[in-house]
């Protein structure tokens, strides 16, 4: 009974981490806006600080990724968690601009030490808890699926809370979270201090694509960058945004609208596996033009319900277009090209996640953020109505294309 146990504490360790992460990564998006008045920056560096933590998580994913494989999974899951809680450290004693991207840099590092090992725990861990390899990943991947998208949900809610109704509004977010970090920390003692099994040298992560899949690829990767888009721009600017809008000073108000985005992509990824992948991709797609379509209008009426409706709309769409996307990869790359397409998959997403962003921040020095917004929710919106008819066609390709890298059909 001794192993099940450890690997129990594991498993919940491992979860514990991410949950704790990936809320810390998002809670600076409530208060971006409140630190633009504190600090007196512009919204393009109010874009730029968000972007700087997913300039960090990039090379640092394809250099800490396979580490844990090497080295074990506790030592960077303990790293990258004291890294992220120097970088909350960083937000309370931040007096400038200088500092807070010290602290978004600092954050973005604890995130790529940690993310891949914490991940590649819940999976060993269930393996070892159930007999069945099938149910023990499908139950792995939907633990991180929680993790994930509930910590990037709650953080902004519990910022915007904490900033809204509780004092010292640019510090006690950042120090409830060094108190989060702390439990996680004593809760990754558990983690495995080895790896399971000796495996060669370290290398980095390989980011590629094989001829076979390139077409596949390439509508996956533009409907995958336009959904993650999306996600980051909200992520960034949307409590200002929806500030502006509603012309309200309610920080907790503001930064519940991103909340309740990510959590209705939360609640599609899990209702999207029971589709077929292309279908999840359509719908996806469809939805994310609905709800951007919304938030464009309204901008123009300043309605609150219809900003309300984006956010689920652009949710659903997010949620879909992710699971979709991943499901329709998996089953079209060959097993021993797997990993390097899903993690340039993974490598699209974060470049959408971190770098349009910049250029609504760039617009909105000419145009303020509400136009800005506007006009990127209006051109995603047409994007991905011009994606659907080229997924629908590559879907409706026959079988025997699929070796030259085009869809099965499958709708």
């Amino acid at each position: 009974m001794v192993a099940p146990r450890r690997d129990r504490q594991a498993f919940a360790g491992a979860a514990i981490a991410l949950a704790v992460l990936f809320m810390g990564n998002n809670l600076p998006s409530a208060l971006y806006g409140v630190m633009r008045a504190a600090f007196g920056y512009s919204s393009l560096t109010q874009t730029l600080l968000y972007a700087a933590a997913v300039a960090v998580i990039l090379p640092g994913l394809a250099i800490f990724g396979p580490l844990s494989d090497v080295i074990g999974r506790r030592v960077l899951v303990v790293a990258g968690l004291l890294s992220f809680g120097a970088g909350d450290v960083l937000f309370v004693v931040a007096h400038d601009t200088a500092g807070l991207f010290a602290a978004r840099v600092v954050q973005g590092l604890g995130m790529a030490l940690a993310t891949a090992a914490a991940t590649a725990t819940l999976s060993d861990n269930a393996g070892v808890l159930f007999l069945d390899h099938e149910r023990a990943q499908r139950i792995a991947a939907l633990t991180a699926t929680a993790c994930v998208t509930g910590g990037l949900a709650f953080g902004p809610l519990l910022g915007g809370i904490l900033a809204q109704y509780g004092p010292a509004q640019l510090k006690l977010s950042f120090i409830i979270h060094l108190a989060l970090v702390a439990i996680a920390l004593a809760a990754a003692r558990r983690l495995p201090s080895k790896p399971a099994t000796a495996i060669g040298p370290w290398r980095p992560v390989s980011f590629r694509v094989p001829v076979s899949v390139r077409r596949t690829f390439a509508l996956i990767a533009a409907s995958a960058f336009l959904a993650w888009t999306v996600f980051g721009v909200f992520s960034a600017v949307i409590p200002s945004f929806l500030s502006d809008l509603l012309d309200t000073k309610n920080v907790a108000l503001a930064s519940g609208a991103l909340a309740l985005m990510i959590a209705t992509s939360a609640l599609a990824q899990f209702g999207a596996h029971r589709l077929h992948a292309v279908s999840a991709q359509l719908l996806g797609l469809g939805a994310l033009a609905v709800g951007l379509a919304l938030l464009v209008a309204a901008t123009v009426i300043r309605d609150p319900i219809l900003a309300v409706l984006a956010m689920l709309g652009s949710g659903v769409g997010h949620g879909f277009i992710f699971v979709g996307d991943m499901s329709e990869i998996s089953m079209a790359t060959p097993a021993e090209e797997r990993g390097a397409v899903i993690g340039t998959i993974y490598l699209v997403n974060y470049i959408g996640l971190g770098g349009p962003v910049i250029g609504v921040g760039m617009l909105s020095l000419s145009y303020g953020l509400l136009a800005a917004t506007r006009v990127a929710a209006a051109v995603i919106a047409a994007l991905c109505v011009l994606l659907i008819p080229l997924v629908v066609g590559a879907a409706n390709t026959p079988a025997g294309a699929a070796a030259d890298g085009r869809f099965r059909p499958r709708c």
